[in-house]
């Protein structure tokens, strides 16, 4: 079997580069499936559940693959477990569209979304070949947790409220410290708290901070909540003064 077929999960060579003709193709590949899903989503009002329920099985389906092929080649390690973000994230989907409710719209908010984002942007399976089920399987199960939060904003679904960050926060004091044990104890990089991905915006958070590179973290998150959630502040009070007025 050539390398087609199997997919060399710890490559370490040049691969497909980041940011290259071939990282970009793959981006336009990827937005022309996610707008095609949107618009399905967008059209038909009455499937929406039935909608939301296929993208969510489909991307855990092909985590779940993914790990059945990383077991059956031997290259499944603790790192796979989902421990990271965009892992955490397959779940929170999967539980939105089978049982939606507060804290799982703000979580893809929040996090999923701009964790998906972020992902796709700055892989850290560049070093794999282009031609690699690993690489296909990664981008697609991210453009689909992208897709699937952005189908319910678009739609209006939901709409992020900032009073409601409470419950990011919380996830995150939970999570943070359990990703740091395991990190400590399985050797792993969950959430990319150890060593950032070379290239991506983390990267020079550890070079500004240092040996605070975990405070770092914490400060560029609260920002980033910050300049997510102000603009559907200012929406909200518009909202609230025209029904007052």
């Amino acid at each position: 079997m050539n390398s087609f077929w199997i997919a060399n999960a710890r490559a370490k060579g040049p691969g497909f580069g980041m940011f290259t003709p071939t990282h970009f193709l793959f981006l336009d590949i990827l937005a022309i499936i996610a707008i095609f899903i949107i618009r399905l989503y967008l059209k038909y009002i009455n499937k929406r559940d039935k909608i939301r329920k296929y993208v969510a099985v489909t991307i855990v389906s092909l985590e779940i693959i993914k790990d059945i092929f990383l077991i059956v080649t031997g290259q499944f390690d603790y790192g796979d477990l989902p421990f990271h973000l965009c892992g955490m994230g397959i779940f929170i989907i999967l539980g939105d569209a089978f049982i939606e409710n507060k804290t799982t719209k703000e979580l893809m908010y929040a996090l999923t979304l701009w964790g998906a984002v972020a992902a796709i942007l700055t892989p850290d399976w560049v070093t794999n070949a282009a031609i690699n089920i690993f690489v296909w399987q990664s981008f697609l199960i991210h453009t689909l947790m992208i897709t699937y939060v952005l189908m319910r904003l678009i739609a209006k679904d939901y709409q992020p409220q900032w009073k409601a960050l409470w419950r990011s926060a919380v996830f995150v004091a939970i999570m943070l410290p359990l990703c740091m044990v395991l990190n400590h104890a399985w050797g792993t990089n969950f959430w990319f708290l150890e060593t950032p991905v070379p290239g991506s915006p983390l990267e020079p958070i550890h070079q500004i901070f240092g040996n605070f590179y975990l405070l770092g973290l914490i400060v560029v998150l609260i920002i980033a909540w910050i300049l997510l959630y102000t603009p559907w502040a200012i929406i909200q009070a518009k909202k609230t003064h025209k029904t007052s007025v």
